[in-house]
C-alpha cells in the first residue's frame, strides 16, 4: 500500500530539485564566507555548514536512502580512510574522532 508521500512522484522531484539547488547554494555561501577570511564568524561557516549537512540528509531521504544508511557509510568511508596511510589521520585523528562523534550521537 503506498501513503501519499510516496505517491506524489512530481512533488518528490520538484523537492529533489529544490535541493540540489539549496545545496548547491550552499557550498557556494560557504567558499564565499572563507574567502572572506577574517570577516568571517566562525557562527556564519559553523552555519553554513550545518545547512549543508542537513540538506545532504534530506536529499538522501527523498533519492530513498534513509539517515541510518547515510551514517552507517560515513562510518564506513571512516574507517577505509583508517586503514589508508594517512598522515593526516596519524597526526591529528580526524577520521577516529569523527567514528567516535557518530556512535556516540546515535547511542543518545
Amino acid at each position: 500500500m503506498f501513503n501519499g508521500e510516496d505517491f506524489d512522484i512530481m512533488g518528490n522531484i520538484k523537492l529533489i530539485e529544490s535541493y540540489k539547488t539549496f545545496l548547491l547554494s550552499s557550498v557556494a555561501d560557504l567558499f564565499t564566507s572563507m574567502a572572506r577570511g577574517n570577516k568571517t564568524s566562525m557562527d556564519e561557516i559553523t552555519d553554513e555548514l550545518s545547512e549543508i549537512i542537513i540538506l545532504s540528509y534530506l536529499l538522501g531521504k527523498r533519492l530513498g536512502i534513509n539517515y541510518n544508511a547515510i551514517d552507517e557509510r560515513i562510518i564506513k568511508k571512516l574507517k577505509l580512510g583508517l586503514l589508508e596511510d594517512n598522515s593526516v589521520e596519524k597526526e591529528y585523528q580526524d577520521y577516529s574522532k569523527l567514528i567516535s562523534y557518530i556512535r556516540d550521537a546515535r547511542d543518545l
